[in-house]
């Protein structure tokens, strides 16, 4: 859970951002931090692309709008799709199953979404999905 509160905490600071500002770091003591837990890369999840059934969430805790993606083509072409609606939601993606930072710079400069590379399976276990795309919002989680 405090996992959880920590992932919600870096979101809610960053969710009026466009972009992220993500760098590298070739600083020793960067180099030693374990950040891919619950924010870092390289990024593995038990999560697969998959179909997400809409459904209610009887939580609180989730006030913001997050979208959850891959750097698969899938996850890619919903993106796209849903790009200005994510937008005008002030969304913050979490990125998933990726391996270097390069991608997600790429990927926010592209559609100018503020993207965190995440470890989602606490959020996804939480809320009991286990595949992405997709969105929590509005007290609900779609595709």
């Amino acid at each position: 859970m405090t996992r959880l509160f920590l992932l919600f905490l870096i979101t809610f600071n960053a969710y009026a951002m466009d972009v992220i500002p993500l760098t590298f770091s070739h600083d020793n003591a960067a180099m030693r931090l374990n950040l891919s837990s619950p924010i870092g890369v390289p990024v593995k999840s038990k999560a697969t692309v998959g179909k997400v059934i809409r459904k209610e969430l009887k939580t609180d805790l989730i006030n913001i709008a997050i979208f959850v993606i891959g750097v698969d083509d899938t996850s890619l072409k919903w993106l796209a799709m849903n790009q200005e609606r994510l937008k005008e939601m002030q969304a913050i993606g979490f990125v998933t199953n990726v391996n270097n930072l390069e991608k997600i710079i790429a990927l926010q400069e592209k559609y100018q979404l503020p993207l965190l590379p995440v470890n989602v399976d606490p959020l996804l276990s939480y809320i009991q999905v286990q595949h992405y795309p997709l969105i929590i919002a509005e007290g609900a989680v779609w595709q």
